[in-house]
């Protein structure tokens, strides 16, 4: 080959390479300008639904258990964040590195340090943008003036930063003090609830202007969202290869479970990760045979795990504070919604069951039977929930206490339908005929996995927002009983 003919080779080389980046450059800038585009269009439509709902609730929410619920809304929407914000951070790592990096960077001799610093820096930023932006609109809709609505964002991000950083400086430890802060933050929220409900939560003034207090709180934020960081950046070093691995190897999981829509899919992979790093349990013998047997060892789960009977205890506080604020007969879906929330961790044995159809055959009961044995403890408590939402029902729909506890029962059986739904549903069936999209073929019964359990929720609960009566509470309990029959009852 001459050395002019090696030379316009090269030439070309060097044009087809040009050629590519620029298409490649082309390509990224067009998805950036349509996801720019995207973000500013709903971010603007949902803006402005939220100025909408506050300038709405300034004329409507004349009541005074109302205006109570409103002026607590923003510091019970910024504890509730704090306490996502922390589980995520404790659920993930918060520092956590993907399978490949954790099996071969990892154990390599670099600098642990500064491999794991650009993604605890990509979750504090995370964490400063997803707080602000809530904080934003539950101060909002509580009609906070617009300049206290920039503090009091700005006074939230940074205390995300701060529990993010606090979590990421105690990772890896044998004690987990993230965990007693968050059920601390839990425990507060739950406290305002219950002053909501008892009718005694003090009606705060909606800062308009902000005072001294504000500057102070906001100056003790930003000492706090500089330290923890700080102090977690100086720890990374130390941070072993089982303390980050896990939460990686949780995110492929999650993607799967998302990528069919699979909601009930994704609390098997977190449950799963959650068991995986739990310490072994002790076996209890003992118990009766039979069908009983199933319903043992729901009782053995319960004082193995019982944080789940904590939950559904507090749950009881949400109705009442519901009714406290003047919800009237939406009340009653907020207490199925939020029994059906409560009830799901368990029905651990019937999401079993379910979706092992192996052991349930090995098991010499009809499966009809088994899920009915695995049923009657969360069903017990689903219906004790019920009848402990019984009085907020009195209020709301204005009926005789013995008709209220009765529409207490239908809601019970309405959570426990729901929550039946939801852990029984099936996976998304290829085999079936597809739809045609963008994306692909679609199964046709992937996108109303989305829906399930609410589906039921709406249907059993229908009859008692219509006609808030006896028949109400009658016709709703026999949709509930009907649909538990057919999904425990179905191959």
């Amino acid at each position: 080959m001459r050395l002019a003919d090696l030379a316009d080779l090269r030439s070309d080389i060097r044009h087809w390479r040009r050629g590519r980046a620029n298409a490649r450059l082309g390509e990224v800038l067009q998805d950036a300008y349509v996801a720019l585009f995207a973000t500013l269009m709903f971010g603007s439509m949902l803006v402005n639904v939220v100025v909408n709902v506050g300038r709405i609730s300034d004329d409507l929410c004349v009541d005074a258990g109302c205006r109570e619920a409103r002026s607590l809304l923003p510091w019970i929407g910024a504890g509730l964040l704090l306490v996502a914000a922390l589980a995520l951070a404790r659920l993930f790592g918060p520092v956590f590195v993907t399978p490949a990096v954790g099996s071969w960077l990892l154990p390599a001799p670099v600098d642990r340090a500064a491999l794991l610093r650009p993604r605890l820096l990509g979750e504090l930023a995370s964490a400063l943008l997803g707080g602000a932006l809530v904080a934003a609109g539950t101060a909002i809709l509580a009609g906070f003036g617009a300049g206290t609505v920039a503090v009091f964002a700005l006074l939230v991000g940074l205390l995300a930063v701060a529990v993010v950083g606090f979590a990421a400086r105690t990772q890896g430890l044998r004690l987990d003090p993230a965990r007693l802060l968050t059920w601390l933050l839990v425990t507060l929220v739950w406290l305002s609830l219950a002053s909501l409900a008892a009718r005694r939560a003090p009606l705060l003034a909606t800062p308009q202007h902000l005072a001294t207090g504000w500057w102070a709180a906001l100056l003790l934020a930003l000492v706090l969202a500089l330290l923890m960081p700080l102090l977690a950046l100086a720890a990374l070093g130390r941070l072993r290869q089982r303390d980050v691995s896990p939460g990686g190897s949780l995110a492929p999981g999650l993607s799967g479970a998302l990528a069919t829509l699979d909601l009930a899919l994704l609390y098997d992979v977190l449950l799963a990760h959650r068991w995986h790093r739990h310490e072994a349990v002790r076996p209890r013998r003992g118990g009766p045979a039979g069908l009983g047997a199933l319903v043992w060892t729901d009782l053995v789960r319960l004082r193995r795990t019982p944080q789940s009977v904590v939950l559904l205890v507090g749950a009881v506080v949400v109705p009442y504070a519901a009714e406290a604020s003047g919800a009237g007969r939406v009340t009653v879906l907020v207490a199925a919604l939020v029994g059906f929330l409560a009830v799901l961790p368990l029905l651990g044995a019937l999401r079993l069951v379910t979706r092992t159809p192996g052991l349930a055959r090995m098991l010499p009961f009809p499966t009809a039977s088994t899920r009915h044995a695995t049923v009657v403890v969360p069903g017990g408590l689903a219906v004790l929930l019920g009848l402990a939402c019984g009085p907020a029902l009195d209020r709301s729909l204005e009926l005789p206490l013995s008709a209220a506890m009765f529409c207490g029962v239908a809601v019970g059986l309405s959570m426990l339908a729901s929550a039946v739904r939801w852990v029984t549903g099936r996976p998304p069936d290829y085999n079936r005929p597809l739809v045609s999209t963008p994306a692909g073929g679609v199964p046709t019964n992937l996108y109303g996995s989305v829906v399930r359990g609410f589906d039921v929720l709406l249907l059993t609960t229908a009859p008692l927002l219509l006609a808030p009566t006896i028949t109400g509470a009658e016709l709703s309990a026999f949709l509930s009983l009907a649909v538990l029959a057919y999904l425990t009852g179905r191959k």
